[in-house]
This record gives C-alpha cells, structure tokens and sequence, in this order.
C-alpha cells in the first residue's frame, strides 16, 4: 500500500542520456520515481547517463492543485484507446500510442504513470483508481467489469460512445441556459452598479433640497445604505452560508437530503430525475452489450446516476436480483417514483423478450429527447420573463433617478 500511494506522486526529472543519432541529450520528464523515469527513458531509445529529480517551486505546486481535465479530452482518449484495443494492440503500447503534445499536460502525466502501473503488472482500472482527478468512479468501474469479464476493448469501445453521448447532452443543456444565465448576470451587475455607486452621487443633491423623495428613490437609497453600514457582516454570512453548504455536501447524509430535495423541485426536478434515468440505462445498456454479468452491469450502473438518493433505490434492486428476483420487478418495487410507469413497462417487455439492452437503448434515447424538449421549453419560457423582470428593473432604477431630478426641476420652476 505505501508504495501505491507513493507513485501517486509526480515530479520533475532531469536527465542527460545519449542517443545512437543524435549524440548527448538533455531534457526534463515527469514521473511518478526514479525507476518510472528510467523506464520512460529506455522506451524512448535513450541510454540514461544521470538523472536527477528536480525540486517543485510553490508556484508550480499552486498550478497542479488547479489543473484539470476537459471532458472532451478523455471522450478523445477513450476513444482512441479503444480503437487501438480493438486493432489487437497490446495494452501497454496502446496506452503509449494516445500520448500526444497537444494533449491536457494532466492527461499525459496520468497516462506515464498508468503505463508504469500497468507494466509493473498492476490491472488498468487499478491504476487509474489513483487518478480520480482525471478518471472517474463510473469510468473506473466501467473498466473493471471489461477486465473481468475478458471484454476491454468492447467495453472502451462502448464507454467512449456513452461519453459522447453524455458530452452532446450536457452541451445542448449548457446552450440552452446560456442566454438566460446572461441576461440575469448583466441585470444583477447592472442593478449593483447603480445601487452602490450611481445613486449614491444623486443622494447629496438629494439631500439639499427640501422636495420629497419618491418611494423608489427611497428604497434604493435605503438598500444602498444599509450595505454600507453591514458590508462586513454580509459578506461574512455568505461565506458562512457557503461553507456549511460546502461542508454539508460532504457529508453523505447531507448529499443524500440534497439530492433528494433537487428531485423535489417543481421545474428542476423532473430534469434531474430524467438525467439520472437516461444514465442508468445508458450504463446499463453498454454493459449488457459487452456481456457483463446482469449483476455486475447493475452494480455499476446503479452507481452512474450522479443523485445519491436514486443510487441507494438502485442499490436495492442489485439486492433483489442478486436473490433470484427479475431485474423489471425489482426496479418497479423499489423506483416506482422515479421510473415513469410507461418506462417500467418497457424494462419489463425488454427483459421477457430477451431483448433488455436494446429496449435499454431506446428508453436512453426517449429519455435524452424528453431532456432536451423540458429544457427548450423552460428556455422558452424563462427568456420573456427574464426580460420583462429586467425592463422593470431597469425602470425602477430610471425613476429612482429621474423621479427627484423632475420634482427639483419643477420646484424651481415654481420659485
């Protein structure tokens, strides 16, 4: 165990080898040992004279604890894997064929250490179990269950098909809200902008006349004024409010409420809930075509839902089934509030007819379609409402200003 928990570990290597062509060499690599950068060195030809670990700055320890990898760049290396996997590349060389210099320098690095892992004689899921930053629980079960069941490449090929899919779904959710997630930040800025510093430079005008304040004026000096006398205490309540939410959300009871108060939400539930549905099935259909044992598939998929409390409902029908029970009746007995009745239904005519993974297949698909048209209608529905809200707001904020201007304007008109 120390010594898996010691290869977690890169750092920087510097090197001074020879090469049959080329003479003497320089350079840096990284790596997760010494032994791990004299292996990386044989594999690229080189003949190691020294090598030497270097010593990481601060700012190069701030820049790691940042990095991450994009979505996109593991669909590109998972479907890159697998069509190497599949051509009867051996694993090893496989691995070391998807590195690339215009890759994510995080990727890179956990494919040398996974490459070291795996020649060590370490399974791959295990060795990219020490990555979570870059693979996943879903992703590292998912391989797994190939691994056991003698399917890798089948299952790779499958797996980057789903994260495709998981990729066109989400982007098309993200496209939808950007419009209205713009137009609400431009107004909340706006409306800041004029509380806290436009206002404020009409108020000493304001203050010198005698003339009477209209309520909107009122309510935004007043707004203005007790932010200046508790700006301290406000900000501490929302960094107090954020991390106790923070800290809630760590805690699996805490996870497990919140996610089960989203399911709960009039608008945004429905949409987790399909979400959660359309990724069970998914899994589950990519591990039912690999041929995955029914019990393992379940296992796994049940995990993949990303909502808590529709994970420990799915944790019961692997119970059921692991007792003898139909996988349609159990998911029926247990999700009967989260799985629609036609969809059920569907699971049950699947799994009698022998055809499970293809009706899975065709719920994913009607679920994603149901996804996308809830999230075009509350798009649809939200942008006139955030612009009649936000002219509104704009009008309030107009008055507030303007309102007094008139009322001196007219004062003096008078005298």
């Amino acid at each position: 165990m120390a010594s898996e928990k010691k290869t977690d570990k890169f750092s920087s290597f510097s090197y001074i080898a020879t090469n049959p062509t080329t003479g003497v060499v320089r350079g840096e690599l990284r790596a997760s040992g010494q032994d791990s950068a004299l292996i990386q060195l044989e594999r690229m030809g080189l003949e190691p004279i020294s090598v030497s670990e270097k010593k990481q700055s601060i700012l190069d320890m701030e820049i790691n604890l940042f990095e991450k990898v994009p979505p996109a760049e593991i669909y590109n290396f998972t479907r890159q894997l697998s069509v190497m996997l599949k051509a009867g590349v051996p694993l090893v060389d496989a691995l070391d064929s998807v590195h690339s210099d215009e890759s994510n320098a995080l990727l890179n690095r956990t494919i040398d250490s996974v490459i070291d892992d795996v020649s060590n004689g370490m399974s791959l899921s295990r060795a990219m179990d020490k990555h979570p930053k870059v693979f996943n629980s879903m992703f590292v079960n998912i391989v797994k269950a190939g691994e056991s069941a003698g399917v890798l490449d089948k299952v790779m090929f499958q797996l980057a098909d789903f994260i495709a899919h998981d990729l066109k779904l989400r982007m098309g959710i993200t496209q939808a809200i950007r419009y209205p997630s713009i137009v609400v930040g431009i107004t909340v800025l706006v409306g800041v902008f004029a509380v806290t510093y436009i206002l404020p430079r009409f108020s000493t005008l304001f203050s010198s006349t005698r003339i009477e304040l209209p309520l909107p004026t009122r309510i935004l000096l007043a707004t203005d004024q007790f932010i200046n006398d508790n700006w301290m205490g406000i900000i501490f309540f929302i960094l107090f409010f954020a991390f106790a939410f923070w800290r809630t959300l760590k805690t699996k009871a805490g996870l497990f409420q919140w996610h089960k108060f989203i399911l709960n939400l009039p608008i945004f539930g429905p949409i987790a809930q399909k979400m959660a549905i359309s990724r069970f099935c998914h899994v589950l259909d990519t591990l039912d075509r690999t041929g995955v044992p029914i019990l393992e598939s379940l296992e796994i998929a049940g995990k993949t839902a990303g909502n808590t409390y529709i994970e420990d409902r799915l944790s019961r029908v692997h119970s059921d089934v692991s007792m003898g029970k139909k996988v349609a009746l159990s998911i029926s007995t247990h999700t009967h509030d989260i799985f629609p009745p036609h969809v059920l239904k569907m699971i049950q005519v699947g799994e009698d007819a022998g055809a499970m993974d293809d009706m899975l297949g065709e719920i994913g698909a009607m679920t994603d379609a149901e996804v996308q048209d809830r999230v075009l209608k509350l798009t649809a529905t939200l942008e006139p409402v955030i612009t009649v809200v936000m002219g509104v707001f704009i009008l309030v904020l107009a008055l507030a200003i303007f309102l007094p201007i008139w009322d001196m304007y007219e004062a003096l008109s008078r005298g």
